[in-house]
């Protein structure tokens, strides 16, 4: 599984952080997200620390789920 983070700033200002994965790349159902983080470093640290807790979980063989609680196909 190829995880991805996407950053991209907000309307309302601010940035968006989520987590997703290479085969359903709908923004309505990632592994991980937070609407707001005042700064583009902000946002990155979050999602890089989020990715590597994802990571470590999946090397203890526990799936990530996504934020809906449906698990990737």
């Amino acid at each position: 599984m190829n995880l991805r983070i996407h950053i991209h700033q907000a309307f309302t200002g601010g940035w968006c952080a989520d987590i997703d994965d290479d085969h359903d790349r709908q923004p309505d159902d990632p592994f991980w997200c937070v609407d707001q983080w005042p700064t583009l470093q902000d946002a990155l640290a979050a999602a890089c620390a989020q990715l590597a807790a994802l990571n470590a979980s999946v090397q203890r063989t526990q799936p990530p789920s996504r934020v809906s609680g449906q698990l990737a196909a």
